[in-house]
């Protein structure tokens, strides 16, 4: 074949901007069909054989990021910080006739995203029919909640701002930011960066970016970069990723699809899926 498409449902309940950004080399583009996506319609996405593609779900035209070639900043109002947005990633190999996906829950987002698959003929890396990754914020804030060790509630963002203490957002944005984007926004000696919303203060009070209560040896910046399912303690251990994974569903091999940390392949991707498959790729409420 010489291109595949995915299929984009917007389920969110929103009319959305959908764009195809090449994070690689980070170069301008406009929204997919020059306007939004509207609730309820589908759109087919012919992929890009390069080899770091984003695809992002945004409430609004990210005008100050992926419009003049920078990715979003969930911590900067001046690069979309104040947009609500989602994304997924791709790789595509036309000269093999595969490619690769995967759900990305390890930095930002606003909207649940999952991927299912048809047609996969001999491919043993998904299951098809199974729709990977979680439908429903709320049941991410609701897992994250149960998880005591930590304040992983803290890595949620806080709806409702206060003036006096934190006043550069509007009110009514839903989003998550998880360790691997939060700790970017901490500072040195746990403080925190001039666009983070006070309360992240208490995840970074619980497990600050220096800190070795994740992995003993290993900081919890440094682990969760680098350390695999395969590690007496990784990632794949702390409440974040077990929130994250009890709010979604295995497939009947125990695969989530989606990243929760960076070295996360055996539950994340899915690997040089032949270009003979089709994937559908949902956005659902942020609610």
């Amino acid at each position: 074949m010489t291109s595949i498409k995915f299929k984009i449902s917007n389920q969110s309940g929103k009319d959305l901007y959908v764009y195809d950004f090449n994070y690689g080399s980070q170069s301008k583009v406009k929204p997919l069909g020059g306007g939004p996506l509207n609730k309820k319609d589908t759109l087919s996405l012919k992929l890009e054989p390069n080899a770091e593609r984003r695809i992002y779900f945004a409430e609004q035209r990210l005008k100050e990021s992926l419009e003049i070639g920078k990715a979003p900043d969930p911590f900067n109002i001046g690069v979309d910080g104040s947009v609500m947005f989602s994304f997924a990633e791709y790789n595509y190999d036309p000269g093999n006739n595969r490619y690769t996906v995967d759900l990305s829950y390890i930095d930002v987002f606003s909207y649940p995203v999952t991927i299912q698959f048809s047609d996969l003929g001999t491919y043993k890396g998904a299951v098809a029919g199974h729709e990977y990754g979680p439908k429903s914020v709320k049941s991410i804030l609701k897992e994250l909640g149960e998880q005591k060790d930590y304040d992983w509630s803290a890595l949620v963002w806080p709806l409702k701002h206060v003036k006096s203490q934190w006043g550069q957002f509007p009110d009514g944005i839903h989003r998550v930011i998880g360790p691997n984007t939060a700790w970017q926004g901490e500072l040195e000696g746990s403080k925190i960066g001039p666009w983070v919303p006070t309360s992240y203060k208490n995840f970074f009070s619980s497990l600050p970016k220096s800190g070795t209560q994740l992995f003993g040896s290993e900081s919890n910046w440094k682990g969760w970069q680098s350390l695999t399912q395969s590690a007496a303690k990784s990632p794949s251990d702390t409440g974040y990723v077990k929130a994250m994974q009890a709010a979604a569903k295995r497939d009947a091999n125990g695969k989530y699809g989606f990243f929760c940390y960076p070295k996360d392949n055996t539950a994340g991707e899915f690997t040089w899926v032949p270009d003979s498959a089709h994937s559908q790729i949902t956005v659902y409420p942020f609610k």
